[in-house]
């Protein structure tokens, strides 16, 4: 070794252009105050966000390099809370998370993909609670040789109810106790089906007890009781081709929105509503950019970025509250085009070229709005279901 590089030291600086993102928080429509992430250090890329509604607070997740952060704040004000900061395998394609929050005992869930467990901390101290090894359940079901496949595409999701988590493993959905990796059973195996399909993620809604599953062309609803499963059923989108991607999901009012991907970076829009027998489809936008979306189903409204005219950007909305009566769909068909009213919930400021996508999300009125240099297109097409 030369002797000449024995005191040499290397530190690492973030890149310039880093230090200049920022987050919006509006609190109406015109009204924000701007979050820059240098304010408590910048923590890196911002991989996804969560609520507690039960404590009022919310966790960042962030990556950057060999490091995970999660960054607990207060939703009224954005104040950090606490940190911790979990060392990974450090490596391009080593970037699968999820994380899910269990409102009921405030908790969250947190699996990353360089592991075979899922943590569960406590989401106000961030603090271990115990793990839930995947080895045992593949095991159960002769699922060990597919482990590498489910470690980079496992997605689940919490059934506070029954004291259960559902895990997609290759194509099936397995119950498991959350104390126990060994009391597990299969909900669902798509094995069983006549079509070729690929589970993508899940997203269970506590207040309807409704799980749905997203495939390919493909949706899956599964309906609890207190004691387990009451019913099933699937919602087929054949039609649209497998260039789609869900916007959102709305158990009250039994809607799902997906977006067509069609020539360039452009979409239509549609809506299944399944409440009838035989699901109804509608068209309703055409032609939007795929810059960013957020269905909030506790007001039943879709927000998107819309460029006008003059090349600034904006969020608008679409109000689909009782739309059933507002469209006037009583006829015996099963595709619709509508006209839809849009409105205008905020101009945006300007913006560099440089973000690409818009992060939004909702929580108790207020709007969390997040430029993005770059989103994964994998990651895209469920999106909604993981945040």
């Amino acid at each position: 070794m030369n002797p000449s590089l024995g005191c040499l030291q290397i530190q690492a600086r973030r890149r310039q252009e880093f230090s200049l993102d920022f987050g919006l928080v509006f609190v109406g429509p015109g009204k924000s105050f701007k979050i820059r992430e240098t304010f408590k250090g910048n923590n890196g890329t911002v991989i996804m966000t969560q609520q507690c509604e039960r404590l009022r607070l919310g966790i960042i997740l962030t990556r950057e390099g060999a490091t995970l952060s999660f960054l607990l704040h207060n939703l009224r004000n954005a104040q950090t809370v606490k940190q911790l900061c979990i060392p990974i395998e450090n490596n391009y394609v080593n970037y699968h998370h999820i994380f899910r929050v269990c409102n009921d005992d405030a908790t969250f869930l947190f699996y990353h993909e360089s592991k075979t467990e899922i943590e569960i901390r406590s989401f106000n101290t961030l603090k271990k609670r115990r793990t839930l090894d995947l080895l045992p359940i593949c095991q159960k079901f002769n699922l060990l040789e597919s482990l590498n496949q489910i470690k980079v595409s496992l997605e689940f999701d919490s059934i506070d109810h029954l004291g259960k988590i559902v895990l997609v493993l290759v194509n099936k959905l397995v119950l498991v106790k959350k104390d126990s990796s060994n009391n597990s059973e299969i909900l669902f195996d798509c094995a069983d089906l006549n079509i070729k399909e690929r589970l993508m993620g899940v997203k269970y809604d506590s207040e309807q007890k409704v799980l749905i599953a997203s495939g390919m062309v493909t949706f899956f609803l599964f309906g609890f009781d207190d004691i387990g499963l009451s019913y099933s059923r699937q919602i087929a989108c054949n039609q649209l081709g497998r260039a789609i991607r869900l916007l959102g999901w709305d158990p009250k009012e039994e809607i799902i929105l997906i977006a067509q991907r069609i020539m360039g970076n452009k979409e239509n829009y549609h809506l299944i509503d399944y409440r009838a027998p035989d699901p109804v489809t509608m068209s309703f936008l055409k032609g939007q950019s795929v810059m960013g979306t957020l269905y909030d189903p506790e007001g039943h409204k879709l927000h998107f970025i819309d460029v006008g005219a003059d090349k600034r950007k904006e969020i608008r909305t679409v109000n689909f509250k009782e739309f059933r009566e507002n469209y006037d769909l009583g006829g015996q068909q099963r595709n619709y085009e509508i006209e839809v009213d849009t409105e205008r919930y905020t101009s945006l400021p300007p913006i560099s070229e440089t973000y690409t996508y818009y992060l939004m999300k909702t929580f108790k009125g207020l709007l969390f709005f997040k430029p993005l240099r770059a989103i994964d297109e994998k990651a895209l097409k469920d999106f909604p279901l993981r945040m």
